[in-house]
This record gives C-alpha cells, structure tokens and sequence, in this order.
C-alpha cells in the first residue's frame, strides 16, 4: 500500500487529536483515535498494560475506564511534535514526540510509536508504546529518510 499525502495528513490529525481530548478529558471520544483492540505499551514507564478484563469489554474500552479513573490529574497540556509517517505493510507506522506541561511548570518529554490501520472510521491506533525522554542523546534510532 503507498500513502498519499491526505493520507498522512490524517494520520497527523489523529495522533494531535489524542492529546486534545486529553485536555478535555472527553475520554469517551478515543475511538476517534484508537481502534477497539488498542495494545498500549507503557512498561518503559514502570507501569503494566492496560488489562484486557472483562471479555464483554474491548481493551479500548478498558483504557478508558483508568483515564477516567485517573482524571485530569495535574497536566495543564498535552502536546505532540515531530510526527514522522512511514508505510508498513497495509498499515502505517509512526513516531512522533511528546511533551506534558504540569501545573506547576514541571515538563515531561516522552516518544509516542503508533501502529495506524485504515478503518471504516479513518486511520485509527492499533498498538502504542510509549517512552520517557530522561537522558540527552538516547532516544530511538535516526529513521532513514526515503530519498
């Protein structure tokens, strides 16, 4: 599959959209990003998975339910940046870079990489591994730009 350019501007969209509904804590509109069988690796974080649960419930649902259990807590803002997009297979991959700004002026800075498939709805998040940036110069690997 090749990406076309409205492709991946929407694959842009949907990736700014997370940390928009962040903000407004308008949880109940992730399915505008994610798709229902959401895997989110948070372990570089020191935390676990998102349990699959209750099988009546999909594993969007369940990720939900501890954004609402954990509220807005003390993030003023979520911000994203750097979107790179690249082909995989009949998906999309993409990295991209995070920035939380907390109440108290304290900043956070973390690496979002997204597995992205087509849905009926759009480019939606299949898998997201979430990293911390905590040292200078170590971070993912230089892509190799197509030239």
């Amino acid at each position: 599959m090749s990406l076309t350019a409205d492709d991946r501007l929407l694959i842009h969209e949907v990736i700014a959209l997370h940390g928009h509904l962040c903000d407004a804590s308008a949880y109940e509109r992730f399915d505008e990003v994610f798709t229902p069988d959401l895997e989110v690796d948070v372990s570089d974080l020191g935390l676990r998975p998102v349990p699959a649960g209750d099988p009546s419930r999909s594993r969007l649902d369940a990720y939900i339910a501890v954004a609402r259990n954990r509220g807005p807590g003390s993030t003023l803002a979520m911000l994203v940046t750097n979107i790179i997009v690249r082909e995989d297979g009949d998906g999309a991959r993409a990295w991209s870079k995070g920035l939380t700004v907390n109440q108290d002026g304290a900043v956070a800075g973390f690496t979002y990489e997204d597995q992205l498939v087509r849905t009926g709805q759009g480019w939606r998040i299949r898998r997201r591994k979430v990293s911390p940036r905590r040292e200078p110069g170590r971070g993912l690997e230089p892509l190799v730009l197509p030239g």
